[in-house]
């Protein structure tokens, strides 16, 4: 993280994790089902994220331990489940762990360059964003960052992130790749830059600058200026 002492950049970019920066697929989804079952004894169907009006972990677990009073202790299990799933799945898949091409060396650049800052905004939990990134050669502590682990609202984390950067949404653009993401960033009244498989999606939801990857990071730096000019 850079030093407190260090001028604020002009603006921030706030990145999503999951098929944003690394390219999970199916993998994720499968984990964080397995582990629910494991832990709480009913199944969980990778589909069922779209069911949630909060799709994020945990918006997802809260409302299935609602009531529950060992609910932070399952709660807890079922996160070391989870990572301990997606290291074994790695193994397995390790396409499903690296990063979108392009990704790091993009975030790299963004945070050497002396007008942007660089936060991570997450629905994951703070462990299994923390294994994603390490496998995308990036350290989740080392970036302003918020996950569902801190709060289960996708548009909390993101203005949590924001704010642990020492920015207002003012200044900021998110990154990301799902429909949850469009609506949380409509929510915020952060613009949004599109990155990810479903660019056809995105579009169609008014997404006006959407890139598969960042085979094209200059496209990229310009699409984030436009919101900035």
């Amino acid at each position: 993280m850079r030093s407190e002492m260090s001028l604020k950049a002009s603006y921030l970019a706030v990145f999503d994790v999951d098929g944003t920066i690394c390219d999970t697929q199916g993998s994720d989804g499968l984990c964080f089902g397995l582990a629910v079952e494991r832990v709480l004894g009913r199944p969980f169907a990778a589909q069922e994220w779209t069911t949630y009006e909060e799709p994020t972990g945990g918006a997802i677990l809260r409302e299935l331990l609602a009531g529950d009073p060992d609910a932070a202790e399952k709660e807890t299990a079922v996160k070391l489940e989870f990572l301990s799933l997606l290291e074994r799945q790695r193994g397995l898949s390790p396409n499903e762990f690296m990063p979108l091409p392009g990704a790091t060396a993009f975030v790299h650049r963004l945070r050497h360059n002396k007008n942007w800052d660089v936060a991570i905004a997450t629905g994951c939990f703070d462990v299994s964003a923390a294994f994603k990134l390490r496998c995308c050669g990036l350290e989740l502590t080392s970036f302003p960052h918020a996950t569902s682990s801190d709060t289960p609202r996708r548009q909390d984390i993101i203005r949590l992130a924001v704010s642990r950067a020492g920015h207002e949404i003012a200044d900021s653009i998110y990154l990301g790749d799902g429909i949850w993401d469009v609506k949380a960033t409509k929510a915020v009244g952060i613009p949004m830059v599109g990155i990810g498989r479903g660019i056809a999606r995105l579009s169609a939801l008014g997404i006006d600058h959407a890139f598969r990857d960042y085979s094209d990071p200059d496209s990229i730096i310009g699409a984030l200026q436009t919101f900035r000019s």
